[in-house]
């Protein structure tokens, strides 16, 4: 470290600052966060102090639109609103002029909303409230796992990204770039599914499985297949009961191991054969896996199946964002070891028999459902299998359905799980 001490001191003070600045949402930061940022922190990669909110103007909203895709595509960082600053180095606190700061929260909110593509997910924002009165507004964004992201408000068709001397347009051969690194995220989950369920077919799966068809769920945040991804397991141990294994609603049995927590089905661990595990790996991802799933006397039932799909993805995508794993996350369903079974279209009604319902016989073959996107976490089953309705529709086409039978003409899921 070079320069006098009190800039050493300085500068030390101001890399702490950031670390506990960055580790922390919006909704926990109090005024005493604020004010140890002055003339400490300056702006720079992860950091802008904007002394008022957005104006009304399309100048004022393009530059924040600027601001925000900036971050979103880089490396993420913080937007604090009411703070001055002088030469990028904040000097005080003065709250926003709007004397109703959450409104003016979901103004800005709806601003991102209608006016970038692709959405940018993980963003969070909260008033903090001043003792002397009014509020300041800090908004976080995260990095994004589905980049870039253009600002499209107003026809305008841009793209930014971040550096520590703050946001700039980002030309033709870094944007090239960028959206190489998208479609290696992509195949990178895709990938996973394909060695993991090749894994799961071969028995190669933390406990071994009752014989019967199988479903594989792998629930992957985009952020899991990154560098140097890790997540925090010890936490997910803490609470096994976020990551029960298929059809159960709480842990029985779990486990820490090499590649992270492993939940089964059975009271009696391994050797003894399981029905089902949960596998939380390291990096965040999640397998749930579970066999004879769904199964009549004689073969698989659609809305079954349809069901364990849509609660379970809801379920574990709430876990991992509870732990930390921001959105997009990537929802892959897989059947393997069902060859010669029959895919039921519905429901056994009480008396019929099963070779008289409309079916397909399934082939000796894993089926790889179409993966499902989420850009923000469900709250319900119901907002669930409206992001899900690719994967259904693909697991209805092999029941010989063009769709899932389970969704109204406005896009609303009927069945209740």
């Amino acid at each position: 470290m070079t320069g006098n001490p009190p800039e050493q001191l300085q500068r030390a003070h101001g890399m702490v600052i950031a670390m506990l600045f960055a580790d922390r949402q919006p909704t926990q930061l109090t005024e005493t966060d604020l004010v140890d940022l002055i003339g400490v922190e300056p702006e720079g990669k992860s950091l802008d102090y904007k002394r008022d909110s957005v104006g009304s103007t399309d100048a004022d909203k393009k530059e924040f639109l600027y601001d925000a895709s900036s971050f979103a595509n880089s490396q993420g960082g913080y937007l604090v609103f009411g703070m001055d600053e002088t030469n990028g180095l904040p000097s005080q606190i003065v709250g926003i002029s709007n004397p109703d700061p959450d409104k003016e929260i979901l103004r800005l909110e709806q601003l991102l909303r209608s006016g970038i593509r692709p959405a940018i997910s993980g963003v969070s924002t909260a008033a903090v409230r001043l003792a002397g009165g009014g509020a300041a507004i800090v908004m976080r964004i995260a990095k994004s796992w589905n980049p870039p992201h253009q600002v499209t408000y107003q026809n305008v068709f841009r793209f930014y990204a971040r550096d520590s001397n703050g946001k700039y347009m980002i030309d033709v051969d870094e944007l090239r770039a960028v959206f190489s690194l998208s479609a290696t995220v992509a195949d990178k989950i895709r990938n996973f599914r394909i060695e993991r369920s090749a894994r799961i077919e071969g028995g190669d799966t933390p406990v071994t499985l009752l014989d019967g068809g199988v479903l594989a769920l792998h629930i992957v945040p985009f952020s899991a297949v990154s560098i140097g991804s890790t997540f925090p397991i010890q936490q997910a141990a803490g609470n096994p009961n976020q990551f029960p294994t298929l059809l159960d609603t709480h842990a029985r049995r779990h486990q820490i191991t090499f590649d992270g927590l492993t939940v089964t089905s059975n009271m009696d661990g391994p050797p003894k054969p399981q029905r089902a595990y949960t596998q939380v790996f390291r990096t965040g991802a999640v397998e749930a896996v579970g066999s004879s799933i769904a199964r009549g006397s004689d073969g698989l039932i659609l809305p079954h199946l349809e069901a364990t799909i849509i609660r379970y993805a809801r379920l574990y995508m709430q876990a991992l964002h509870r732990l930390g794993a921001e959105p997009p996350i990537a929802i892959l369903a897989s059947l393997t070891g069902v060859g010669g079974l029959r895919l039921l279209q519905d429901f056994l009604p009480q008396g019929a028999l099963s070779v008289d319902m409309p079916s397909s016989t399934l082939k000796n073959q894993p089926y790889h459902l179409v993966e499902s996107i989420f850009e923000q976490v469900p709250a319900d089953d119901a907002t669930a299998a409206r992001g899900l309705r690719g994967t259904l529709d693909h697991l209805a086409n092999a029941a010989g359905l063009a769709m899932s039978p389970y969704f109204d003409e406005a896009g609303n899921y009927t069945l209740k799980l």
